[in-house]
């Protein structure tokens, strides 16, 4: 079988696709596995094995190197595939398969297009696995990882492994150990990682005192913090390592170039990583560290994640969730009330344990 997964278009998806492509590489009759998606999930997972064709996408794009609809619907056909499996719920995602002459077309039915797909996916449905305790089951209100897994069902895959997984290459860590030097840090004492970054919305972000406030009581505890930064964030970043200005609070954002592989080498160095919801903290649970995570507008329970136990801090509040990109009620209490103090006592008790463990 000569099979192409349409990526999801969000990193923090990709990560949480990773079981399904695991458990999709394993197939007995694969012949060959195309991987389509937007550079950013494409890069997250450019050290994985089991993809031997890689295509880079961007619906509107006019460049060579990434591939726009039309482009990309011929390059499709060309490669005579028999079967795509279609992460994303787009009709556009659809549109493509049908154009490039796929034969077989998986997805669920969403967004008007299961005329488009020969194996259109109810997303309410039964199945003999569930049949006993939850005999329908939702699709739309399952966490992201068994959603994606459902779909790899539909290929003849059985799975049982639900965790997560990056591979982290040589590169990728001497990355990080030169921007550790770059920043003073010594490999000897204790990294937290703070992300406050949202690539999609900013009703996600704690607010910037909190995080100013809680590097500085950690740096002065003698725990080194790392600012994490992309390129959108970087001045963001370091304008607060500004603001604290002690030598054990640092933003990656001094490194001239923040590349994906960056994050990857950094957030496996790190004992304890405090995120957002956002695709960081999901980069930092697939590579089985310690995970704080900041909940405010979305819902952790579509996001769960069967590695390492995460740390989840959030309120209870009849507004909540309410998945929106700002908040209508102009309070952003969701976020504002997650204390610095929860945070803190997290931060402490992971350290603690681990503490322990190696003594």
């Amino acid at each position: 079988m000569r099979l192409c997964v349409f990526l999801p278009n969000w990193i923090g998806d990709a990560c949480m696709a990773t079981p399904a492509l695991r458990a999709i590489s394993s197939l007995p009759n694969l012949e060959e596995l195309t991987l389509v998606g937007r550079p950013g999930p494409l890069s997250l997972l450019e050290n994985a094995s089991f993809a031997q064709v890689r295509i880079p996408f961007r619906p509107r794009s006019k460049s060579k190197s990434v591939l726009g609809r039309r482009a990309l619907a011929i390059e499709l056909r060309r490669r005579r595939l028999d079967t795509i499996l279609l992460m994303p719920n787009s009709l556009s995602s659809a549109l493509i398969a049908r154009v490039a002459g796929i034969p077989r077309r998986i997805g669920f039915a969403r967004d008007g297009r299961s005329w488009l797909l020969t194996d259109a996916i109810p997303l309410h449905s039964s199945s003999s696995r569930d049949a006993i305790k939850n005999p329908i089951r939702n699709w739309r209100e399952s966490a992201a990882i068994d959603y994606y897994l459902r779909l790899a069902e539909e290929l003849g895959c059985q799975s049982s492994d639900r965790t997560m997984e990056l591979d982290v290459s040589r590169e990728d860590r001497d990355l990080s150990l030169r921007l550790l030097g770059q920043v003073g840090f010594s490999q000897q004492k204790n990294l937290v990682v703070m992300n406050n970054s949202s690539a999609s919305a900013s009703s996600r972000l704690w607010p910037v005192e909190h995080v100013i406030n809680t590097c500085r009581t950690l740096a002065r505890e003698g725990i080194q913090v790392l600012i994490h930064a992309g390129p959108n964030d970087r001045i963001k970043a370091n304008q607060i390592a500004a603001s604290i200005s002690h030598p054990n609070v640092q933003s990656m954002g001094q490194m001239d170039d923040l590349p994906l592989s960056l994050s990857r080498g950094v957030l496996s160095m790190a004992d304890v990583v405090v995120s957002t919801d956002s695709g960081v903290r999901h980069i930092a649970v697939a590579l089985n560290r310690s995970v704080i995570s900041l909940f405010g507008p979305t819902d952790s329970k579509l996001t769960t994640t069967y590695n390492r136990p995460e740390w989840l801090i959030e309120n209870s509040l009849s507004c909540r969730p309410c998945l929106k990109d700002t908040c209508l009620l102009k309070h952003h209490r969701c976020m504002s009330e997650l204390s610095i103090d929860r945070v803190l006592h997290a931060v402490r008790t992971v350290l603690d344990r681990s503490k322990e463990q190696a003594a």
